[in-house]
């Protein structure tokens, strides 16, 4: 297993690294970073992740709201101040011993600047609230909601995570690539400037081999960039700044991964998406929704409990009567809402309008996780039958580069052919390297269309880089 690390290093050294790797030779610079180890690095850096965590802790709070709409709800009042209180009955009938009784009685309480304390306790449990049950499983929903979306998140941090793991090793590759052609041109320009001093060749070997050369010079230069920009998309899902990667070897057979019958991953694709289950579920919440205003005059029925009192003193002296007042009540309450201006009913029929919407939205979804499903299955199979087919161009090139650089030997090729030869090889071998770093992330795509990846199916993948 071969290894690369460029970070910190000249030019030179990075070339020598390459033609190291490129020759069978092993180096050690520490310990290399593999898949698995990228992404548990991610997920304890990834901003993205990390919010969708917190997302799913908020989530869980949703199921405790639900159970809350079902507890009885109490509250306590108390208040106090200064008063000024006046009160006046005629006609009323009293009694008393030692006293009478009289039909016409009148009563008078006045208070100035008394001071007027008052409490309440109240508790109240619903009996009956097809509105506040309809809002308890929306709750619920959400809850289940937001452990789909962190599921969701977690496997797309896996695909993330491995995007950008491939594009560093294709960037690398590449890179090895353009350098490698520069090392093949910096020798065949030495060898025609040779052949041209000594008679043997004309002039314009060496004006090829100077083009060629130059031409590489800029593809070296974008080459380096891509890498750069590659390698630091990396280190921002990791944190990770002077590492290995571990790379799959030369003759890596990806065969051995099996991406299944299609009709089965289309049938897990569109029962299991996890974006079709969170679609199914924003589905069920807008039926409750509608459950919630269904009915414009539903009742409402609460058992409902109250103890208050209120104490009232004149601070005067004198006239200032002084009141003394407690209640204790239990019994149930019925609300029915006669009028409310339209509310309900224009809330129900938009309820309505949204739950139509959400159905054709989660049948939309659907299609696409099939679609999802096909595309990243195909990916697999056609990717493998590629890479077959590009192996074997792979061989025939390099067949083609021998036979052109002995044809220049005994003069029946030029510098040209053999830089044209020399440069169909490696770019047929970076081809090699996209395509297998192109299936590989589409068995992992594959997995996630259904729901089904996870750091076994990962593990799969980084067997295949880490083989020995």
């Amino acid at each position: 297993m071969f290894n690369f690390a460029f970070r910190g290093q000249s030019r030179v050294g990075i070339l020598s690294l390459i033609l190291a790797t490129l020759s069978g030779s092993a180096f050690a610079a520490g310990l290399p970073l593999d898949l698995i180890g990228a992404w548990h690095a991610a997920q304890g850096k990834d901003s993205t992740f990390s919010a969708a965590r917190a997302g799913a802790v908020a989530g869980k709070q949703k199921n405790a709201q639900a159970r809350a709409l079902n507890m009885p709800q109490v509250n306590a009042m108390a208040g106090t101040g200064v008063i000024n209180a006046y009160n006046k009955i005629n006609k009323a009938q009293f009694s008393a011993p030692l006293f009478g009784s009289a039909d016409n009685a009148a009563f008078k309480t006045q208070t100035d600047l008394g001071v007027n304390f008052r409490w309440n306790i109240s508790a109240e449990q619903a009996l009956y609230n097809v509105e506040r049950s309809s809002m308890a499983q929306q709750l619920n929903k959400q809850a289940q909601l937001a452990d789909v979306k962190f599921s969701n998140e977690e496997q797309q941090l896996i695909l993330r995570v491995s995007k950008a793991y491939f594009d560093v090793l294709l960037a690398e590759d590449t890179l090895a690539s353009v350098q490698k052609q520069r090392g093949a041109v910096a020798q065949a320009l030495a060898v025609a400037k040779g052949r041209f001093a000594e008679g043997d060749v004309a002039i314009i070997d060496t004006h090829e081999a100077q083009a060629r050369d130059d031409a590489l010079v800029s593809q070296e230069l974008e080459a380096d960039s891509n890498y750069q920009l590659a390698f630091a998309e990396l280190m921002d899902l990791t944190g990770d700044a002077d590492v290995l990667l571990a790379r799959p070897p030369e003759q890596a057979n990806l065969q051995q991964l099996n991406a299944g019958e299609l009709n089965d991953w289309l049938t897990l694709a569109q029962n299991n998406s996890p974006y079709l289950h969170m679609q199914q579920i924003q589905q069920g919440i807008a039926h409750d929704e509608i459950d919630k205003y269904k009915s414009a005059n539903a009742p409402v029925l609460n058992l409902v409990a109250q103890a208050g009192g209120e104490e009232l003193r004149g601070l005067g002296g004198g006239a200032d009567s002084a009141l003394t007042n407690h209640a204790l009540s239990v019994g149930v309450q019925l609300t029915i809402p006669l009028f409310t201006g339209g509310m309900r009913n224009a809330k129900y029929e938009e309820a309505v309008a949204l739950a139509d919407q959400a159905k054709d939205e989660t049948e939309a979804m659907r299609l696409k996780a099939g679609q999802q499903a096909r595309v990243t299955w195909l990916g697999v199979t056609v990717g493998k039958g590629k890479i077959k087919a590009i192996e074997q161009a792979l061989h025939s090139s390099k067949v083609k580069l021998d036979a052109t650089e002995l044809g220049r030997e005994v003069g029946d090729r030029t510098t040209l052919d053999v830089l044209n030869a020399e440069q169909e090889y490696h770019s047929t071998r970076t081809e090699l390297f996209r395509a297998r770093y192109q299936m590989l992330l589409s068995y992992l795509s594959l997995a996630a269309t259904a729901g089904a990846l996870d750091e076994k199916r990962l593990m799969e993948v980084n067997a295949v880089l880490v083989a020995k």
